[in-house]
């Protein structure tokens, strides 16, 4: 044995100063994170209780969502829905779907995979901590930040007047789908070689579990007893859902969440203490000797930079927009023989055709929103891990290299806007029978590009001015994101709701597109954009 695995003694306290290690230089990023979730959560909660605040309100309510099952493949099938904690579940269900597994993957990647990217990680293990400590302090922390979310959770919800039991299963079901996904980031870093391909393969399982979640509801009833019920449990969404906090109260379901987590944390550590550090156990082909003409520009070379992001972000549109699709006669259908459900997602006008193509489209505006505000982020990566400073050691100006940059990640989004808004008009236009709004869907798509451009300016001016604090993206697309989705059903004042460049995009095409709206819009986004640039061309490079 040798002399390092001995001492266990010593291997605690190394254990223990690892993690002081992760919580002193995360903490910032750990903290704002955990308060924005805590915040959005008890604020709908409190928003909700006050909207639906008698019975009769409570059984309205779920009577137009259970109308069908075309919601359940968005929100979930919640049972117990005639309850207050039931609304709440079911308002929060596709915000909970992606933001909790997002706060488990982002605390691991970037204390994992990031660290050794930057050569942080070498240095550190140049001392006495051992090679599994930094993977398994990731874990820790990631998990003591989970936890107290959960607590924040189910305090908000109790304060709310939800019941105490429900509350306490319903927050440790969203904390056990985080602590599932940290588990799997802290996997899948130990596969490959860079952050972003960490993001890219968590998002694309991510993704692949709402569908399953998704399909998985429509297929079943109430009690899951139907051909197809069965694909909701292969999904990690599908357990936080199976636990039917509001309901039957199945306390046994977090188990499988909790053994999953730690089956894939527990190989997370045990590969990283038998891995060369700075290696990835896929390792790929060795590149080519030269590289080719459009990857020597500045151009090329950042398309490749994004392409990983861009791809995983547009396949969560592909598989949204593919399956809300599928189900747009569904939609229909419930909404024919039930107004009120039309009522409850925000649709009037006699259009119900336009107004779930709407509906859909803004949701393909968050995906693109929180695609920009990743790849931007994605530069502060460069400078921080020393490749900018290689990169303008040359003829290459500041200028040039993040006009680039922005470049590369505006045309990511186009692609990720149009073939996700193609999707969605074949589809829909399979499921209808009618090709009515086919060149409207694709319009209504295109018309979000100037307020998903405002987030990617938002992110360049603080990666001008304030690199440090480009976590502030997250916070403003968290914001957006809950008041885009949750703001008119919760009947928020308009000058809340307009703080969403969403808002001010009119609603296309149920609603009339304002061009004095977009051209706002993009003129926003031009002058942060620009901010970006000049505060980029005048600070220090790198700037800690």
């Amino acid at each position: 044995m040798s002399t390092a695995y001995a001492d266990g003694g010593s291997g605690w306290r190394t254990a223990g100063t690892m993690v002081g290690i992760v919580w002193r230089t995360r903490r910032r990023g750990i903290l704002v994170r955990v308060a924005a979730l805590a915040a959005g959560l008890i604020g709908t909660a409190a928003a909700v209780a006050g909207l639906y605040d008698t019975p009769a309100k409570i059984r309205g309510y779920a009577e137009a969502v259970t109308s069908g099952s075309a919601l359940a493949a968005i929100n979930g099938r919640v049972e117990g829905i005639d309850s207050l904690g039931g609304v709440i579940q079911d308002e929060f269900g596709f915000l909970a779907a992606f933001l909790l597994p997002l706060l488990g993957i982002g605390l691991v990647a970037g204390s994992t995979r990031r660290e050794e990217e930057s050569g942080r990680l070498e240095t550190v293990l140049a001392g006495r901590i051992r090679r599994y400590q930094p993977a398994l302090a990731a874990l820790t922390v990631a998990t003591a930040a989970i936890l107290g979310t959960s607590v924040l959770f189910a305090a908000g919800l109790a304060v709310t007047g939800v019941g105490m039991s429900g509350a306490i299963l319903y927050s440790a079901a969203l904390g056990a789908l985080a602590f599932v996904f940290a588990g799997f980031a802290a996997l899948c870093a130990q596969f490959v070689r860079h952050t972003r391909a960490v993001y890219t393969a968590t998002l694309i399982v991510l993704a692949v579990a709402y569908v399953l979640r998704g399909v998985g509801d429509t297929a079943g009833d109430t009690a899951g007893n139907a051909t197809g019920a069965w694909l909701t449990w292969l999904s990690p969404l599908g357990w936080a859902e199976k636990t039917a906090p509001f309901g039957d109260q199945r306390w046994w379901v977090l188990a499988l969440p909790a053994v999953v987590g730690l089956a894939c944390g527990g190989a997370a550590v045990w590969l990283a203490a038998r891995r060369d550090v700075g290696s990835a156990l896929l390792r790929g082909r060795a590149g080519p000797a030269r590289a080719g003409r459009s990857r020597r520009g500045a151009l090329g070379f950042a398309a490749r930079l994004h392409l990983p992001a861009a791809a995983g972000w547009l396949a969560g549109g592909l598989l949204l927009a593919g399956m809300m699709g599928a189900l747009a006669r569904q939609f229909l259908d419930a909404m024919a023989g039930n107004p009120a459900l039309a009522e409850v997602m925000g649709i009037d006008g006699g259009r119900p055709l336009a107004g779930f193509v709407a509906s859909t489209q803004l949701y393909l505006a968050i995906i693109g929103a929180g695609y920009v505000v990743q790849a931007v982020g994605a530069l502060r990566g460069e400078e921080t891990e020393g490749r900018l400073e290689t990169r303008l050691a040359g003829t290459l100006s500041r200028p040039r290299w993040l006009a680039a940059h922005a470049v590369a990640v505006a045309a990511g989004l186009v692609l990720i806007v149009a073939g996700s808004s193609t999707v969605l008009a074949l589809s829909t236009t399979w499921s209808v029978g009618n090709a009515d709004e086919f060149g409207a869907t694709i319009a209504a798509g295109l018309a979000y590009l100037p307020a998903e451009l405002v987030f990617a300016g938002l992110a360049l001016a603080l990666f001008g001015l304030w690199p440090r604090a480009l976590a502030l993206g997250w916070v403003g697309y968290a914001g957006t994101t809950f008041i885009a989705l949750l703001g008119p059903g919760l009947n928020l004042a308009q000058w809340a709701l307009d703080l969403a460049p969403t808002t001010h995009v009119g609603s296309p095409p149920l609603g009339t597109v304002d061009p004095l709206g977009l051209a706002t819009l993009a003129g926003v986004a031009g002058a942060l954009t620009l901010t970006g640039f000049v505060a980029f061309r005048r600070r220090d490079v790198p700037r800690t």
